[in-house]
């Protein structure tokens, strides 16, 4: 018989959540961290705004829930690209197509 989830109670003031365009995973032996962060045009670095600290076999189950969703979403929207968004960052679209701002 497979375990139910625990019921996860959410405070209202964190049920919003909190945006990220950028992670960055590191691990030892013992553990994994995931850092979640934002970045901003014209701000140099981005600001950590969570960090996630799990078990390796914690971070097995995250991967296969993970790929499961994705899954459930490529059959919903499409297939998504590894390569889809290959700079980081932020681009300015008149810059790019050699426009100058003034």
């Amino acid at each position: 018989m497979m375990k139910q989830p625990p019921r996860i109670n959410v405070k209202p003031e964190d049920a919003e959540g909190v945006y990220s365009n950028v992670f960055l995973v590191s691990s030892s032996r013992a553990e994994f961290v995931l850092d979640f962060a934002r970045t901003v045009p014209g701000v140099n670095g981005a600001s950590l705004k969570s960090r996630v600290i799990v078990s390796p076999h914690r971070m097995k189950a995250l991967v296969k829930a993970l790929e499961g969703q994705i899954a459930a979403y490529e059959n919903r929207y499409g297939r998504l690209e590894n390569d889809a968004q290959p700079t980081f960052g932020f681009q300015n679209p008149a810059q790019e197509s050699g426009e100058v701002e003034g």
